[in-house]
């Protein structure tokens, strides 16, 4: 659900200056938003790698996903702000949608 949310969010960061000339929303409160779903990330990908001992990094899609996560942690800690770097957060969108097509679930046992 989250993810979902987070999908719309991104998609209306960066189109909504096409849409609303000057009168847009802010990039800093869009930041800003987007900050508290990457900490929501970051710590659900803590809180897994901990409970799985390790193991859900062992997924190649996990560990691409941490990977970017925590990239865009210390860029968003020295300042920078890149909306293309959300995107690949959005790749998360399509594993999930052909995980659950094709029945192939992550290497973690529930």
């Amino acid at each position: 659900m989250v993810i979902t949310l987070y999908t719309f969010f991104i998609l209306f960061w960066l189109t909504h200056a096409e849409f609303v000339e000057g009168n847009g929303v802010p990039d800093k409160i869009m930041a800003s938003i987007d900050n508290w779903f990457l900490n929501f990330f970051l710590l659900e990908i803590v809180l897994k790698t901990f409970a799985s001992n390790l193991m859900y990094l062992k997924d190649g899609f996990n560990l691409f996903d941490a990977s970017v996560v925590i990239l865009s942690e210390v860029l968003n800690l020295l300042g920078i702000i890149i909306k293309g770097i959300s995107v690949l957060r959005l790749i998360r969108v399509v594993v999930i949608i052909l995980r659950k097509i094709t029945g192939n679930q992550s290497k973690l046992r529930h």
